[in-house]
C-alpha cells in the first residue's frame, strides 16, 4: 500500500468513481482564459451547467459562447471568494503558482477539482461523455488515454443506439407505469435481462409479459389505455 496518493495513481493506474451531476443544479468555476480553459467550459456550458470563467484575458474562441445565458464572464485575478459558491473548480491556468494555490483553497474548501495542467494532482477527471435519447454513458481508460476513450464512446454509442435504445425506453416506460406495485422490483429484473430483449427483438414482449405476468401486465395496459383514450376525446 503506497503513502502517496501519486504514486499509487502513476505506478498502478488511476481508480475512478463515477457520478452524474445534475447539470443544471451544478455550478462550476473555470479559472483561465486559454485553449483547455474553453474546452472545458463548451462542455460544461452545453451540458447546462452554471458556469463562471475567471481570466484576465480570453482566447478569441470564448466569442463562440458569448450567447449562452447559463455563462459568466469575469475578467478579473483570481481570488479565493470566486471558489466558494461554486461546487466545482477547473483549474486552466499557464501559472504553477496560481495554480498551486487555487489547489490548496479547493482542499481547504471541501471543492471538487479538475486540474487541466496536471489531472494527477485534481480529485477529478471528466470522461468522454456520448448519449442517445434514453442513454447517457461516459468513458475513462485506467491509463489515462483520451484518444482510447473518444474510440471507445463512438463505438459503444453507436450500438447502444442501434441495439438498446428503444429497447431501454421500453423498460423505462413499464417501470414508470407499476408505479409503487409490490411486483416492480420482480417484473423490472425478468425485462432487463438477455432472455427477455430476445423476445423483445422478435417482436414478443406483450405476449411474454402476459404469458408471466398476465394480470399485473394486463390490468397496467388497461390502465395506460383508457387514460390515453380520454386524453385524445
Amino acid at each position: 500500500m503506497y503513502e502517496n496518493n501519486k504514486e499509487d495513481i502513476l505506478c498502478g493506474g488511476i481508480k475512478y468513481t463515477m457520478l452524474s451531476l445534475m447539470s443544471n443544479k451544478i455550478k462550476v468555476l473555470i479559472v483561465g482564459g486559454g485553449n483547455a480553459a474553453f474546452i472545458k467550459a463548451k462542455t460544461f456550458i452545453k451540458k447546462g451547467c452554471l458556469v463562471s470563467i475567471v481570466a484576465k484575458d480570453f482566447n478569441d474562441e470564448f466569442r463562440e459562447l458569448k450567447n449562452y445565458n447559463n455563462l459568466k464572464i469575469i475578467k478579473s485575478e483570481y481570488k479565493r471568494e470566486y471558489i466558494e459558491c461554486n461546487h466545482l473548480v477547473i483549474i486552466a491556468t499557464n501559472s504553477e503558482k496560481i495554480n498551486f494555490q487555487i489547489r490548496s483553497h479547493c482542499r481547504e474548501s471541501y471543492k471538487l477539482y479538475i486540474d487541466c495542467t496536471s489531472p494527477e494532482d485534481g480529485l477529478c477527471v471528466t470522461p468522454c461523455q456520448r448519449n442517445t435519447k434514453n442513454i447517457f454513458l461516459g468513458v475513462n481508460t485506467y491509463s489515462g488515454n483520451p484518444r482510447a476513450s473518444v474510440y471507445l464512446a463512438d463505438k459503444m454509442i453507436k450500438e447502444c443506439e442501434v441495439k438498446y435504445d428503444k429497447f431501454i425506453e421500453f423498460t423505462s416506460d413499464l417501470r414508470k407505469r407499476l408505479g409503487n406495485r409490490s411486483i416492480k422490483k420482480e417484473m423490472m429484473k425478468f425485462v432487463c435481462s438477455e432472455d427477455f430483449y430476445f423476445f423483445y427483438e422478435k417482436g414478443k414482449e406483450d405476449i411474454v409479459l402476459n404469458m408471466f405476468y398476465m394480470d399485473e401486465y394486463t390490468d397496467n395496459r388497461m390502465v395506460i389505455d383508457f387514460e390515453t383514450k380520454n386524453c385524445n376525446s
